[in-house]
């Protein structure tokens, strides 16, 4: 397995959806500072490569873990049905690997919709977080964000694109770089000389990863949203025993900023970055910057 930022990577086995599944997690940095758990935001293009940017920024100034999402990236991608249990139940065998190690202060850093995911452990986790950290954040995805409909009426996206023959044809149609193209350039990333054909086909060697468009369909018809409301997610943030930290995206689309500012009301410090939802990957290397001006002395 390659590092992706000059880290050292391991494996996690896990028992998700019935099946035995390798969680790849990479490591980079000095033991016993502080931890920086790297949580990659959930589209079709998901990977822990796109923290690149903020590694390079960040360099060993402190310990850096992230992983690949089941169903995304290096991590195992079988047909199973994907939900934000599954999700959630992820990232608790990960913090729960992580506790097991010797570690520096822990702080979570979740970009767009893995935020939420983070969220629903609060009550269990968060009392051993040094900070929580949403960049960008959202918590619905994008079919329900452009619809107002809710997951369910989405089923049968996720069935069909599940079937054989048929859904890999459709999951490769809407994989092409023309369609890459769009949603990064609406959604993903501000700069449009980012969009360059060595990096659309970077882009989508990800998302035609063997077995990828399982857990792809399920982000982008809402299959893997925590809740049907942000009244949840809201609850979930009050209920953070660390403090908590939002970044907002200055040019994220209009409905996604409207979330995020709800969110922000609930945070103990709000940060205003230029970017949209993904700035943590075009903007990496200042959100680096700016996480440890806050961080101060400790890092």
């Amino acid at each position: 397995m390659t590092a992706v930022f000059g880290g050292v990577v391991d494996t996690l086995e896990v028992q998700l959806g019935g099946r035995r599944l390798q969680i790849v997690i990479e490591r980079r940095g000095p033991q016993g500072a502080p931890v920086w758990l790297l949580l990659p935001a959930l589209s079709t293009v998901s990977s822990r490569s796109e923290w690149q940017p903020l590694v390079t920024a960040v360099h060993d100034r402190v310990q850096l873990v992230s992983f690949d999402w089941p169903g995304f990236g290096d991590s195992d991608r079988p047909a199973l049905a994907y939900d934000a249990d599954l999700l959630r139940s992820c990232l608790d065998a990960v913090l729960t690997d992580l506790e097991a190690r010797p570690h520096g202060p822990l702080t979570v850093v979740a970009a767009g919709h893995s935020a939420p995911l983070a969220l629903a452990l609060a009550s269990a986790w968060s009392g051993r977080w040094s900070r929580f950290v949403a960049v960008a954040p959202t918590w619905r995805g994008p079919l329900p964000t452009m619809t107002g409909w809710s997951p369910g009426r989405f089923g049968w996206l996720r069935r069909l694109v599940a079937l054989p023959l048929i859904g890999p044809v459709l999951y490769r149609m809407n994989t092409s770089r023309a369609m890459l193209r769009l949603m990064l350039r609406r959604h993903g990333w501000l700069d449009p000389g980012l969009l360059t054909p060595d990096r659309l086909r970077e882009q989508q060697r990800l998302a035609r990863r063997p077995g990828s468009r399982f857990a792809s369909a399920a982000f982008v018809s809402g299959g893997l949203d925590a809740a049907g409301e942000s009244g949840w997610w809201l609850e979930q943030a009050r209920s953070l025993q660390c403090p908590f930290q939002v970044v907002l995206a200055t040019a994220a689309p209009p409905r996604s900023t409207r979330e995020m500012e709800l969110l922000a009301q609930t945070a103990d410090g709000v940060t205003r970055l230029p970017g949209r939802l993904g700035l943590h990957q075009e903007f990496g290397a200042l959100l680096g910057r700016r996480l440890l001006e806050v961080q101060g002395p400790m890092a």
